[in-house]
């Protein structure tokens, strides 16, 4: 799945303050989001330590991966599910999908990684 083909659901009050402060600061929305990412969104922050979790990124603070968020994300939860059904605020979340959609290639290849590697444990099995 590539990035082009992704959707990132947001609430449409979030998504007009996004709007008007991208045309306000001449930004491009994808050069506004990669700066939210790096920058955390309301302190909802994405890391990526070789220490923790293998290095993949996850939600600074806690120990939930961007790929744990994407995969409910895919299964068709709400980002407002998943903050209910995890310990997460709703910007954690968003911040997480954020991530999803700018490394989108990044998150499906560790995914794709794990498929492959637990049908080969179980063929030797």
């Amino acid at each position: 799945m590539n990035a082009s083909a992704t959707t990132l659901k947001i609430p449409a009050s979030l998504y007009s303050r996004f709007q008007a402060l991208a045309t306000r600061t001449q930004c491009s929305p994808q050069a506004m989001l990669e700066q939210w990412v790096n920058a955390g969104v309301q302190g909802a922050s994405i890391i990526a330590n070789p220490a923790l979790r293998g290095g993949r990124p996850i939600i600074a603070g806690t120990g939930t991966t961007v790929r744990t968020i994407a995969e409910l994300y895919k299964l068709g939860l709400s980002a407002e599910e998943i903050a209910g059904e995890l310990p997460l605020t709703l910007a954690q979340v968003y911040a997480a999908l954020a991530y999803y959609h700018l490394h989108t290639e990044e998150i499906e290849a560790d995914i794709q990684a794990d498929a492959e590697s637990v049908l080969m444990r179980e063929a030797d099995a």
